[in-house]
């Protein structure tokens, strides 16, 4: 199974991000919209895992969970991976209690290094919006981001809880399965 780490967005700031996805279309860029439903913000992506190892991982997951504490963030900027002269993702930028964000973060890969999953070198949460496909209009995409990029800013969310995702890729892009979640203290 090919797992990860997500926190939820609520449906208030995915329908929030889908206004701003419908601003930038008008450029018509070539690129691989991220599908609302498949909003979230990744905490860690672990790659194939082995349904024998699902037990322990839960476990592990559960302890990162019980030693954070909710926190609160909320959706501001936009930006492009790996850099606005080169872009190959465009995200939208979060800030808030990213502290405690980081804490979170940081337990997961505490817990999960006993089961040999590497720590984050770098932990940069963002929400993709898409994926860039080719230089089509990326111009006029990189413009109209930088015009209204500053004035991107949701209203703040609670973060009460990480999960645990199985992603399935597919010709018509992933699939996202929930497969449990993880309330924090």
């Amino acid at each position: 199974m090919r797992l990860f780490t997500a926190i939820p967005v609520p449906d208030d700031i995915k329908q929030y991000a889908t206004v701003i996805k419908k601003q930038l279309e008008s450029t018509s860029p070539d690129i691989k919209w991220v599908e609302e439903e498949n909003y979230h913000l990744t905490l860690k992506f672990l790659g194939e895992v082995s349904p024998d190892d699902l037990q322990q991982l839960y476990d592990f997951l559960e302890r990162a969970a019980v030693s954070s504490t909710s926190f609160r963030l909320r959706l501001q900027g936009m930006g492009f991976y790996p850099h606005r002269r080169r872009p190959r993702v465009l995200w939208a930028g979060v800030t808030g209690e990213i502290d405690k964000a980081l804490f979170l973060g940081e337990r997961v890969d505490a817990y999960l290094a006993s089961l040999n999953f590497e720590p984050e070198k770098r932990r940069d949460y963002h929400l993709t919006l898409g994926r860039i496909r080719s230089e089509r209009n990326v111009n006029e995409l990189i413009n109209k981001v930088m015009a209204i990029g500053e004035s991107v800013q949701s209203s703040y969310f609670t973060v009460r809880e990480f999960c645990l995702m199985e992603s399935q890729l597919t010709s018509g892009g992933p699939i996202y399965t929930v497969k449990r979640k993880f309330t924090l203290e």
